[in-house]
């Protein structure tokens, strides 16, 4: 599931590419936030979105819901 990501934001365009690199390093423009294909579970969809660094890797890896209105 994670191969078949999407891309969502790049370097500056992540809100969070501050905190990022303070917290994990890496420059700005290495980051990545990326999203997985949607999913249903329990009656709900879902996606997995997390964020990239080549160097570091995956990070911060989160379900979120998405059918809610």
């Amino acid at each position: 599931m994670l191969a078949q990501s999407r891309v969502i934001a790049k370097g500056r365009r992540i809100r969070d590419v501050q905190r990022l690199v303070r917290n994990h390093g890496g420059k700005p423009y290495s980051w990545v936030k990326k999203a997985s294909p949607s999913f249903k579970m329990a009656g709900h969809t879902y996606e997995y979105h997390w964020y990239e660094c080549r160097a570091i890797g995956r990070i911060e890896l989160k379900r979120k819901r998405m059918d809610i209105q």
